[in-house]
């Protein structure tokens, strides 16, 4: 393996402010040998490569049960369960020299059927494991209601940004799409522009001048009452993202730029339906 191969992108799920805290200490470190890995900051929105996951926490299972990864997304289970789920399992407590052995194996799977997928175009990347969803749903029944009742905006994409360069660039991806994208500087244009076409999505670049995030997004929000449209933050590596606002104001999350073709076009498709 290179030390050109591409960082690993993983999700935690389940484990405390001080556990996650380590584990991205030791994952982060330089190997001479071997895959890179990086733990994904709660509130970025990024597909994870893989998840790690504490089978302890009922909630962590039962999210990942939501989120039904594909055989592309492999799991690795921290802590026996009594419940029969098809991932590898590491015991506790963790052997972090150990660590690195095992998801230097389940990445070099995950590779080996990427390459496959993509020599016999037989699968998407994300089909999804063929085993029956685990009922353990913990969300309130009224939020799905809430979502079912609302109508997704048709009004296409609005970047706000101080330049036209990204916009540009989102506008020839979505030229085979025919959606619009549209660009606002400052939070007043944002929210006139809004207003007129209704954005199903909305990503604003936190560099901007004079363009506090989350009071636009909550204007958004407000501005687009009782319609599905998302928000999303697009930062720098040293942003530090504030979730409980992010919440309190409805943001859907993060993404760290630079973003790739690729990661624009499959956060587009995440929230919008495109023909």
């Amino acid at each position: 393996m290179s030390l050109k191969t591409p960082t690993i992108a993983i999700r935690l799920l389940g484990f405390s402010a001080k556990e996650e805290e380590t584990f991205s200490t030791v994952l982060a470190v330089a190997r001479e040998k071997g895959y890179r890995y990086s733990c994904l900051k709660h509130g970025c929105i990024q597909d994870p490569d893989m998840y790690i996951v504490n089978s302890s926490e009922l909630k962590a299972i039962a999210d990942l049960s939501d989120l039904h990864p594909g055989e592309a997304q492999p799991v690795l289970l921290i802590g026996k369960t009594d419940i029969d789920l098809p991932y590898q399992v590491m015991p506790k407590p963790i052997r972090w020299r150990k660590i690195f052995d095992i998801l230097d194996a389940m990445i070099d799977k995950r590779e080996l059927l990427l390459t496959t997928l993509s020599a016999h175009s037989t699968m998407s990347v994300h089909e999804r494991r063929r085993h029956k969803r685990l009922d353990l749903d913990l969300t309130e029944p009224a939020v799905y209601e809430r979502m079912r009742q609302q109508p997704m905006a048709k009004g296409g994409i609005l970047i706000v940004d101080k330049d036209t360069h990204f916009r540009e660039y989102v506008a020839g991806i979505m030229d085979a799409y025919g959606v619009p994208v549209t660009l606002a500087s400052d939070e007043r244009s944002a929210l006139l522009l809004d207003g007129n076409n209704q954005h199903a999505l909305t990503m604003i670049n936190t560099s901007t001048p004079n363009v506090d995030p989350y009071r636009l997004c909550e204007g958004l929000k407000r501005q687009n009452s009782g319609l599905k449209t998302a928000v999303i933050l697009l930062v720098d590596r040293n942003f530090e993202y504030k979730l409980g606002l992010g919440h309190k104001v409805r943001c859907e999350g993060f993404l760290v730029k630079p973003l790739s073709r690729r990661l624009v076009l499959k956060t587009i498709r995440k929230f919008m339906q495109l023909d």
